[in-house]
C-alpha cells in the first residue's frame, strides 16, 4: 500500500517559515503566546479576562466563547470554575501566520470574500481558503491562528496564491 504521507510536502520550520512578494509579508510562528479558550456567560468571561494582566488580545468565536492570547505564563486554571466558566489551553494547538504590507488586504479577500467586505468581522472564526481560522485584524496587516494539523496545507495555498511573485487579482 502507497505511503499516503509522501503525498504531502513536509511542513516547513515555522520558526522561520516565510513568503515574502511585493506587497505582502507571510510569516509563521508558533509558541510562545498562551492560547486559552474560555467558555461561558459573557459577563463571566469579561469578569475574568479583567482579572488579569498580559493579555494580547481577545477574538470572540462565539456568543458564549472567546479565545484569549495572553503573554506566556498568565496563571490561568484549566477546568470548570464556580462562575460558570471553562477554561481549556489551547496554547499548543495553533500555529500562526501574520500577513504584513499594502497587498494584505487582496490577499485576505483571496482567501476569505467577506474579509472584502468586513475587514473587521465581529467573530473571529472565519471560512479562509477552504479552513476554519481565527481571525485579528492588527494595525498594519493580520493574524490568522491555524490548527496544527491544517497549517502545510494552509502554507501551500499561499505559496500557490503568490507563485508568481505578487498578488494575484
Amino acid at each position: 500500500m502507497s505511503d499516503r504521507g509522501t503525498f504531502w510536502p513536509a511542513p516547513p520550520d515555522w520558526a522561520t517559515a516565510r513568503i515574502t512578494v511585493p506587497g505582502v509579508t507571510i510569516s509563521a510562528g508558533q509558541g510562545g503566546r498562551g492560547h486559552w479558550l474560555l467558555s461561558g456567560e459573557r459577563g463571566a468571561i469579561d469578569a475574568r479576562i479583567a482579572t488579569l494582566g498580559g493579555v494580547e488580545a481577545v477574538l470572540p468565536i462565539a456568543p458564549d466563547r472567546v479565545m484569549l492570547v495572553t503573554q506566556a505564563g498568565a496563571g490561568l486554571e484549566v477546568g470548570w470554575h464556580p462562575s460558570d466558566l471553562a477554561i481549556s489551553d489551547l496554547s499548543q494547538a495553533f500555529v500562526t501566520f501574520d500577513l504584513r504590507g499594502p497587498d494584505t488586504a487582496a490577499v485576505l479577500a483571496m482567501g476569505s470574500p467577506s474579509l472584502a467586505l468586513d475587514a473587521r468581522p465581529r467573530a473571529a472564526a472565519l471560512g479562509f481558503a477552504g479552513l476554519t481560522v481565527l481571525f485579528q485584524p492588527l494595525p498594519h496587516g493580520a493574524r490568522l491562528y491555524v490548527d496544527q494539523s491544517q497549517t502545510t496545507h494552509l502554507w501551500q495555498w499561499f505559496s500557490a496564491a503568490l507563485m508568481n511573485g505578487k498578488v494575484r487579482p
